[in-house]
């Protein structure tokens, strides 16, 4: 047992270098993939906070003023409700008779709540406030404006926004708000493109974006004693002691919250999950029963809204969703290149243990034990790269996420959350590498101990297609002759190559042509570009490891022939492209079945994604692409040319093989 231990970490030790390329497959494929996945946890994660901690509105009720009649007919429920109204207008003034200024030319929204009462649901958080400033006009109203974005009008605290009031057959009078607070509205955490309710006509259609959005804890607006209201007018502009009713000319809403979804909790309670919609519908469907002669009409003047109709969480949550089909579908491509790169790299491991494994066979070790130093040699490599790749991972979501800032105000990253995408992807990973060391330990303990003892046969010279064609044949020089019989000698190998570097690329043409669609034809988001050009940076990498690992797997192999070679005379230029021939070679041919590969595959993501299409993807797509694969190749070949001319060939030629 004492020598059996022994030669674990002699293995660890002359086998180094393979056990760091299994850590860097690892660390890519995790990082990759549990970075995609974990972005989008955190995303819903991170809102999910907000919906409880700010207690969003579940249901919003909208409609004339008499819905508020309802009210208790939808508490009876179990629901939580409160009443608020809104107003939107455009260019500063709602029918003529209200004009606000320093509101812009574009639509400002006004929210109006019960005065003396404190919002319950949809809580504003307070980025800046002041008192009400010495100087400002007497009966002047505090107001609250949301925070200046890059869509949203910037306002000082102390400012003062005037209100004319224009009523035909009285005198016009002036309300003065001052700013004394600038608020931020769980409900409007889109920075860009967060529209009204208003539509804008013609053939442009949609709805106008917000300018403004301001807050005023009350329903009406004080008319001032020597201003007089003549009886007609009075019966279309409602009045109240002796102040206009604003809240008449506003939409009237109800604010519903359903307790059971904010009592929700642990992994599986995010926003907008299974469990979420579920009883959000049977909700709905609930207070339409309550409201259902109202919303019988062909134009019914009641509306039951859902989070999914508000702009914030809609366009947030499916962007959340596009970047985790990303992250499913290329997780396939990354988990298979992994699973190639290890079970050659085992193979050719289990190929220089061949003598060993027969001792241990002959000294009566059973198959299994045997087996398990190798399991145990993958295992650690595949551990310490997910851990790894945790850490990658961890820093892709977070890259991601802060990239949504450019569209919404994003709470902090956190750091906390659900692990479980990282924990499926690493177990993939792991049962790949595990089930490929298994699949190449089983060929070789399968032999008898006297086979692993002889040196390995030689691989039997064929004729290969090319030499069936005699005319093409003879025209090709020796040099070139020799490469194409080495490529197409080991077949298992050249297969393994084509596949991986097919794969790599067709990663590169994913990444290139979804970025082409976010830039060029702007579609999709800053975050949705940054997603592509981190799909683009990891097919690199992968495609610059799988090459690099394979090589060198390649070059081990074939010490004792290359170091004959040196014997004879070549130079090291010469060796060098005798075995850097080979890799373009098969390279280039991965390549070329890469394009269709990762045409398909973009096909996939835009068909999942709803995004783009492949028919809109520029041509240069195409050039570049395999371009930068080649580059990729060029550079790993380059970092392998130490190891080439450093072969010695004494040792070489000595051994056995």
């Amino acid at each position: 047992m004492k020598t059996y231990l022994k030669t674990f970490a002699r293995m660890f030790k002359r086998h180094a270098t393979r056990l760091i390329s299994v850590f860097l497959m690892v660390v890519l494929s995790v990082g990759f993939s549990a970075g995609i996945g974990m972005a989008t946890d955190k995303m819903r994660y991170a809102f999910d906070k907000i919906y409880r901690g700010q207690n969003l509105s579940d249901i919003i009720i909208q409609g004339r003023e008499d819905i508020f009649e309802k009210k208790e007919e939808v508490e009876a429920l179990g629901y939580d409700v409160e009443t608020g109204s809104y107003l939107d207008f455009a260019h500063g003034t709602y029918l003529g008779i209200v004009n606000f200024d320093k509101t812009g030319d574009g639509v400002t929204r006004i929210y109006l709540s019960p005065e003396g009462e404190e919002w319950q649901q949809n809580l504003l958080r307070t980025i800046d406030e002041a008192p009400m400033p010495e100087d400002a006009p007497a009966g002047s109203i505090p107001i609250a404006v949301e925070r200046a974005t890059s869509q949203l009008k910037e306002y000082a605290l102390g400012e003062k926004i005037t209100a004319t009031i224009s009523i035909p057959g009285a005198e016009s009078f002036e309300v003065n708000f001052i700013v004394t607070k600038i608020v931020e509205n769980p409900l409007h955490l889109a920075v860009r493109r967060d529209p009204s309710s208003i539509e804008i006509g013609g053939e442009e259609g949609g709805y106008q974006n917000l300018e403004s959005i301001l807050y005023l804890d009350r329903m009406t607006l004080p008319v001032p004693e020597n201003v007089t209201i003549p009886e007609s007018v009075g019966k279309f502009i409602p009045m109240q002691d002796g102040e206009i009713r604003f809240s008449a000319f506003c939409t009237a809403s109800l604010y519903v919250s359903v307790p059971a979804l904010k009592e929700r909790g642990g992994v599986g309670g995010e926003l907008f999950d299974g469990g979420y919609e579920s009883r959000l519908k049977a909700a709905k469907s609930e207070i339409g029963d309550v409201f259902e002669e109202e919303l019988g009409g062909e134009a019914p003047t009641v509306g039951i809204l859902t989070l999914h109709e508000n702009f914030t969480y809609e366009s947030y949550f499916n962007y959340a969703d596009k970047v985790e089909m990303i992250g499913y579908v290329l997780m396939v491509v990354f988990v298979l290149v992994t699973l190639l790169v290890v079970l050659s790299t085992m193979t050719r491991l289990l190929d220089e243990e061949r003598s060993q494994i027969a001792c241990l066979m002959t000294l009566g070790y059973s198959p299994a034990r045997i087996l398990s130093k190798y399991l145990l040699f993958a295992l650690v490599g595949t551990l310490i790269g997910a851990v790894g790749g945790y850490f990658a991972s961890l820093g892709l979501a977070y890259v991601i996420f802060v990239n949504f800032k450019w569209n919404y105000t994003m709470p902090a990253f956190p750091m906390e959350g659900p692990v479980a995408f990282f924990l499926i992807v690493a177990s993939i990973i792991l049962v790949a590498t595990l089930t490929a060391t298994l699949i190449a330990g089983l060929k070789m303990t399968k032999r008898r101990p006297a086979a692993l003892l002889r040196p390995k046969s030689p691989r039997p010279g064929k004729k290969v297609i090319f030499e069936r064609i005699p005319a093409l044949w003879r025209r090709i020089s020796f040099k070139m002759k020799s490469t194409l019989r080495n490529v197409l000698r080991f077949k298992t190998r050249f297969i393994m190559t084509v596949v991986s570097v097919m794969a790599s690329t067709g990663l590169v043409v994913a990444g290139l042509a979804v970025l082409d669609c976010c830039i060029f034809q702007s579609i999709g988001t800053t975050a949705m570009i940054v997603v592509a050009i981190v799909v683009l940076v990891f097919a690199a990498l992968l495609n610059a490891v799988v090459i690099y690992t394979l090589t060198n797997i390649n070059i081990s192999e074939r010490e004792r022939e290359l170091a004959t070679l040196m014997v004879l005379g070549y130079h090291d230029k010469e060796v060098t492209l005798y075995v850097y021939r080979e890799i373009y070679i098969t390279s280039a041919i991965g390549i070329v079945f890469g394009i269709p590969f990762g045409a398909i595959l973009c096909a996939f993501i835009f068909s999942l994604m709803t995004l783009g299409s492949l028919g809109a993807v520029n041509f240069y797509v195409w050039l570049v692409a395999p371009v930068m694969s080649l580059a990729f190749t060029f550079l790993a070949t380059l970092l392998l040319r130490r190891k080439i001319v450093k072969i010695d060939m004494n040792a070489s030629l000595k051994a056995m093989e």
